[in-house]
């Protein structure tokens, strides 16, 4: 048995430094909207929750949305959301808008799991001096334990992320700007994709199967904040994609899908109708509109999408 089901993504694109799972490739999506076409009732964002409001959403209906708001929403994923006749909701972070560089999470991978990244550095976080050294008895951070060459390279990542995300936007960049200087001269010439420019943005939402949600201002870890840079983050947000837009943004996604009871207030008291998570599930007449679970869409065939579809659906009969 069917149930409706949301779907989120973040890009579409050929990604070959993908440690967050976050790119879907173009021909892996052409393949996942042929499904949907056959299997599911796609519907706008607003409609599917306006219908599930009202009682009346089909069990097959299923709704496709997109956070952060990168280029290749537009490049890649307009085209053949064009041609299937599918619409979505991209969810923009709009502080990155205008920018032209990676997202910041891209880039940090793409420096250290590049095959040319160095094997030793140090960089400072937040007053915290953190030495890396690979080698043939690889470690990260003093005191660590050894760790196989297979892994040493992602725990690195890891171990940078976690504090990399919780520093506001001016410590996250120059944190950024540090790490450049340390590691661009092993630059292998690739970027990792950008976010889109205000005039993007508007070219995506002139087509008319595009709507646009908000994603917060610098994407932080909303329920780490105190209240007044969360709200500014969440009101500041809407504000911005109002503008590019030039419509009525009533939709919100919490980045990393982190959320509170006073993050809920905050969405609640900026005028979002709707809002939504990462926590997985279908759509049923019990959710909360403002923590929407959403299904998570890797880089599958076909096929494999459709057994995860079923799979999804099933979660509701739990």
């Amino acid at each position: 048995m069917s149930e409706p089901l949301i779907l989120m993504y973040h890009r579409i694109a050929d990604e070959p430094i993908d440690p967050w799972g976050l790119a879907v490739s173009p021909a892996h999506f052409e393949q996942q909207l042929e499904v949907l076409r056959r299997t599911r009732r796609p519907l706008p964002l607003g409609e599917f929750m306006r219908m599930l409001g009202a009682g009346t959403l089909p069990s097959d209906a299923v709704a496709l949305t997109f956070d952060d708001g990168y280029v290749d929403n537009l490049i890649a994923g307009l085209p053949r959301l064009a041609a299937a006749g599918v619409p979505a909701t991209v969810f923009l972070a709009t502080g990155f808008l205008d920018r032209c560089e990676p997202f910041w999470w891209d880039e940090l991978a793409r420096f250290i799991l590049r095959e040319n990244a160095p094997e030793s550095f140090e960089v400072e976080i937040q007053g915290r001096s953190i030495t890396f050294e690979l080698g043939p008895q690889a470690s990260v951070g003093k005191g660590d334990h050894a760790l196989s060459r297979s892994t040493d390279r992602r725990t690195m990542l890891e171990t940078l992320y976690e504090p990399m995300r919780h520093l506001d936007d001016d410590g996250r960049r120059a944190a950024m700007t540090k790490l450049r200087s340390i590691l661009s001269a092993h630059d292998d010439g690739m970027n990792p994709g950008r976010a889109m420019t205000s005039e993007e943005v508007r070219t995506l939402a002139a087509s008319g199967l595009v709507t646009i949600g908000a994603h917060t201002v610098t994407h932080p870890s909303l329920p780490s904040l105190e209240t007044t840079a969360c709200r500014h983050e969440v009101a500041g947000s809407k504000t911005a994609c109002e503008a590019v837009a030039i419509a009525p943004v009533t939709t919100f996604a919490y980045p990393y899908g982190e959320f509170n009871d006073e993050v809920r207030e905050a969405v609640k008291d900026a005028g979002f109708a709707t809002a939504f998570t990462s926590r997985r599930g279908p759509a049923v007449a019990a959710s909360d509109m403002l923590s929407m679970p959403r299904i998570y869409v890797p880089n599958q065939d076909g096929d494999a999408f459709e057994s995860r579809i079923r799979w999804a659906s099933a979660l509701g009969e739990k």
